[in-house]
């Protein structure tokens, strides 16, 4: 059964995403010459004027021109939120090319293997990761130039094939006679999807485009209710948190509709949650787009009722990883103004396919419905569709956001024959058309043929005050088939095994209890959000292969400490 999303219907636009950028930033600065699209959050002085992005744009897309640049071609960038970010992407797109986003904190060897996969023949960065950046493009023969951002307060001289970012800039704007078509690669990120290595998405400007048109309508139609009241939505006046790294598909998307509906972005290099508060405070901010364990910061640190926030926050969305029930009661606790709310979406989709109706109330048991446009199947082990609503089965969603494909991985079939992108997560829908993520395919622990999801154990731990973050994975049991297995990082030292053993019992039946425990510094997670079992599982393998207890804790420093790189 395909289930059609009750949404109203959503013009699709047919401009390019620069275009359509351009023209936001040229209405916005119409209305107000002086109207600003970023502030530096940290030091609040460094700020881009709308009326500024569209001029630099066409500077350095001049400029890559004049470097052989041509359509087809991937650029690559691996730099923190900035404007600089947005202005190279753009830049990229009017040449007619696709940009690669890569994360600023990846290590030279990760760069490399994006670097040389997408084809890249120029690299944005800055000075902080250009020695990174230098490594990584040793190893990949069409790199042709770095472009470089200067960010050391003393001038030295580039290498030889690295150039000054902002002289690019000033070169003299050039009429650039690119017709660039709505089917052509706008975005190449990477993603690891439902499983394997990181792949290529081939994101054309079709795609992004609707997402924009999608997510658009949806802050107008229902964030602004929560946001404005019955009161006309003055979007202008508005600043908003840019927290999430813009390399990865939700962080990029937000910065995106803060531009199209003329709001003011506070832009985080880091995560501060210091500053974080002293920004929401200052500016009044309203709207915070947030990840769970952002939201474990605003349920768990003692910091935050003393900034006193709340008044001022009136929507706080999370995606990129489901967040649990007791994690958003415990926030809607200190936000009892805020309409608390989740999204679901993936990469390979842009970013959302389910969005919260604000008629719904408080989002914390489900992801919201169909979003406007989008289509979803529901299909079992058998591949066979479900037909039933409040029965779980992996989330197949269908609609123009959904990507070409991966680059280079023709054989990869996560895009069915019906055009229905099969995400590796499992989930139900309601009879109220509410969309409940369960966890994924791989993910769900097997106790005695009963399935665990990790996120249930992980919510309840959460509500023990002695405890800061944690995760859940499943081990091989001889008697049970798997057992659950806990990493919990420690908010008080004094916490103990009995003590978590005890609570967890009192909370979930016997199969859902945890056999084994173990302490650590720090959960390793994207910065999605979402865990990274994979290395947890590692870390258990090595415990459990016969290591001596010294090796088995080197494992797990090891492991702490790439978490920490």
């Amino acid at each position: 059964m395909v289930f059609v999303s009750k949404s109203a219907p959503v013009k699709l636009s047919t401009t390019p995403v620069h275009e359509r950028i351009f023209e936001a930033c040229r209405t916005h600065a119409a209305a107000n010459k002086d109207a600003v699209c970023f502030i530096d959050a940290e030091t609040t002085t460094k700020k881009k004027l709308y009326r500024d992005v569209e001029p630099t744009v066409n500077s350095l897309a001049s400029a890559l021109i004049k470097l052989g640049f041509k359509p087809g071609d991937v650029a690559a960038q691996a730099l923190p939120n900035c404007p600089e970010f947005l202005i190279a992407m753009l830049a990229v797109m009017k040449c007619g090319g696709a940009m690669s986003n890569a994360s600023a904190i990846f290590t030279d060897y990760e760069l490399q293997l994006q670097f040389c996969d997408s084809n890249s023949t120029i690299i944005f960065t800055d000075e902080d990761r250009l020695a990174r950046i230098r490594r990584a493009t040793d190893k990949c023969p069409g790199v042709r130039k770095i472009i470089c951002l200067r960010t050391f307060p003393v001038r030295t001289d580039f290498p030889e094939n690295v150039l000054d970012y902002v002289e690019l800039t000033q070169t003299p704007d050039q009429p650039i006679n690119v017709t660039v078509s709505m089917d052509s690669i706008a975005l190449l990120p990477y993603s690891s999807g439902t499983t394997g290595r990181p792949k290529g998405c081939q994101l054309t400007h079709r795609n992004v485009g609707a997402m924009l048109d999608v997510a658009k309508a949806h802050l107008e139609q229902e964030i602004a209710p929560a946001m404005f009241g019955k009161e006309k939505a003055t979007w202008s006046k508005e600043h908003t948190l840019l927290l999430l790294p813009w390399y990865h598909a939700y962080g990029l998307n937000t910065m995106f509709e803060t531009i199209l509906l003329g709001m003011t972005g506070l832009v985080f290099k880091k995560f501060d949650t210091i500053v974080m508060l002293n920004r929401i405070k200052f500016y009044k901010v309203k709207l915070a787009w947030l990840v769970p364990p952002m939201l474990i910061f605003l349920a768990k640190d003692p910091m935050v009722p003393i900034f006193n926030t709340a008044p001022y926050l009136k929507v706080i969305m999370s995606a990129g990883a489901t967040a649990g029930k007791q994690l958003c009661e415990e926030v809607k606790k200190r936000f009892p103004n805020a309409w608390l709310c989740q999204a679901y979406g993936m990469t390979e989709m842009v970013q959302f396919t389910t969005l919260p109706r604000f008629e719904d109330g408080n989002c914390f048991e489900t992801v919201g419905n169909l979003g406007a446009t989008y289509e979803m199947k529901i299909i079992d082990k058998e591949q066979k569709e479900i037909t039933k609503t409040n029965t779980v089965g992996q989330l197949c969603f269908r609609g123009p956001t959904v990507m070409k494909g991966y680059l280079k991985r023709e054989e990869a079939d996560i895009i069915d024959k019906d055009g229905f992108l099969h995400t590796g997560d499992l989930g139900e829908i309601d009879d109220k058309g509410r969309i409940h993520v369960t966890g994924r395919i791989k993910e769900l622990i097997k106790v005695n043929g009963m399935q665990v999801p990790p996120v249930e154990i992980e919510d309840v731990l959460l509500l023990h005050p002695k405890v800061k973050d944690c995760a859940v994975i499943g081990v091989p049991d001889e008697h049970k088939g798997e057992a659950p297995k806990a990493y919990v990082v420690k908010r008080d030292h004094t916490l103990t095994e009995a003590e978590l053993t005890e609570f967890i019992r009192q909370k979930l039946s016997s199969y859902k209890w945890i056999d084994s425990y173990v302490f650590i510094d720090l959960i390793p997670k994207l910065p999605s959000g979402k865990i990274q079992r994979k290395k947890l599982k590692k870390m258990a393998e090595s415990s459990d292969s016969g290591e001596t207890d010294t090796e088995a804790s080197k494992s797990e420093k090891s492991v702490t400490e790439s978490i920490r790189k």
